[in-house]
């Protein structure tokens, strides 16, 4: 595993970023992936987690969030990318660290080749930034980088109604969207399954391609595939394992080839 330095980057609050690692392609780099890590875990984590997808010709670039308070937590210190209430569709949305994370992945991967596929990718709540960074993507907030790919293992999306609002707006790139695959799955409690249906159906609206594996609270419930349009897939049609989840990472990554063409 290589020490990947970095410029220092502070949050809007003046907080300062961990560490980032780096894991380089032990083949030909086709792609590069920011991936995020979820609440209490840090870059050294997500190097651990993406080696197991075993993808040889994606560089990964595994940043660490800031030490801070999180109110989910009663207060507690620990890296988050942003504050979190308890996760509902109703939640109040720490936007400004949000968005000052956004501005870390887009000069991330603003410094990756132009002829390599790229994508975000994250756990938890860096799956909630990542799905985020998506639908600024699509509405054209994050630039022209050429987004291929967002993967969000038991995540949300921020802001939901605001991007609906966007969709109406028609401030949403239709070919943008159309070309941006996204992996969606909540493969706990932690995401209430109305939330993980509503963050699907919003960026479905927007004409994104959501693989969704929703956890409707049963033990069975990661072995239900809905695509685009909510419809049962199985794994002759898209490749993939049809239990998609954070204990899975050989579907995971088989979901990655397929969609990035590896």
């Amino acid at each position: 595993m290589n020490l990947c330095l970095v410029k220092i980057f502070t949050d809007g609050n003046g907080i300062a970023y961990g560490v980032t690692r780096l894991v380089r392609p032990r083949g030909t780099h086709k792609a590069t992936i920011v991936w995020l890590h979820d609440i209490g875990e840090n870059g050294d984590d997500s190097a651990r987690f993406v080696r197991e997808l075993n993808l040889p010709n994606i560089k990964w670039i595994c940043p660490t969030a800031p030490r801070r308070p999180v109110s989910r937590l009663g207060g507690a210190v620990t890296t988050a990318w942003c504050d979190v209430t308890q996760v509902s569709e109703n939640m109040e949305d720490d936007l400004a660290s949000i968005n000052t994370t956004c501005v870390l992945v887009t000069n991330l991967l603003g410094g990756e080749p132009a002829h390599v596929m790229k994508g975000v990718g994250g756990i938890g709540l860096g799956a909630a930034q990542g799905l985020y960074f998506a639908s600024g993507y699509v509405a054209g907030g994050m630039g022209d980088m050429g987004l291929n790919a967002v993967v969000g293992i038991n995540g949300w999306l921020p802001a939901w109604t605001n991007f609906l609002y966007h969709i109406d707006s028609l401030t949403v790139s239709g070919t943008l969207a159309a070309s941006l695959p996204i992996l969606l799955t909540n493969e706990n409690s932690t995401v209430p399954f109305q939330f993980g249906w509503l963050s699907e159906q919003s960026l479905s609206r927007a004409g994104i391609p959501v693989t969704f594996r929703p956890n409707d609270g049963s033990k069975t419930s990661l072995c239900f595939g809905f695509s685009f349009h909510l419809t049962l897939f199985s794994e002759t049609d898209f490749g993939v394992m049809p239990n998609i989840c954070r204990r899975d990472p050989t579907a995971i990554g088989n979901w990655l080839k397929t969609y990035l063409q590896l």
